[in-house]
């Protein structure tokens, strides 16, 4: 029971509230039949894994009394550098950063901040058409939401950044 308490100590009720509010989502977005709403049910999830994300970044700047109301990996790693300290944990979640699970939810956030880049954007209406701009709005709500992973995929990044984060957790116990 001592682990739960330290780790409780740390921040881990935000992070666990984030990942409770992804699954709610991707509920959601399976249990609708309404394409739009699904897109917004899918991207409410990636917004509540990546801020689950940055609340485990959170958690691991208490974990090691590092004064950061919003720390990213580089400020923590920097800030232990300087004790001349490294973090097993910092380094596991830059590398999934860079090429993983994490990667994924990355890009797939900057995907729904962001619009598609102009050249991903193929224009379907003939070069003589003047229709109205509802259609044009139709059209790129379409083209727009192409990138989007669906439920199931988010269900299953969620799934391995739970995982993740309970074997840090378990470390950080430990430490």
């Amino acid at each position: 029971m001592a682990g739960k308490t330290r780790v409780a100590k740390y921040q881990a009720d935000r992070t666990n509230q984030k990942l409770y509010f992804c699954r709610l989502s991707c509920q959601a977005a399976g249990s609708t039949n309404d394409k739009q709403l699904y897109q917004a049910h899918c991207e409410t999830a990636i917004f509540h894994l990546h801020g689950a994300f940055l609340a485990f970044i959170q958690e691991l700047g208490h974990f090691y009394s590092l004064n950061m109301t919003a720390p990213t990996l580089i400020d923590i790693e920097q800030a232990l550098s300087e004790r001349t300290q490294v973090s097993p944990e910092i380094q596991r979640l830059q590398q999934l950063q860079q090429q993983g699970f994490l990667a994924n939810i990355e890009r797939a956030y900057q995907r729904c901040l962001y619009a598609v880049p102009p050249d991903t954007v193929v224009d379907e209406k003939p070069s003589g058409d003047t229709a109205g701009s509802a259609d044009l709005i139709v059209n790129v709500v379409t083209l727009s939401n192409q990138w989007l992973p669906d439920e199931a995929t988010i269900r299953e990044w969620r799934q391995q950044l739970l995982e993740l984060i309970e074997q840090l957790r378990a470390g950080m116990v430990e430490f």
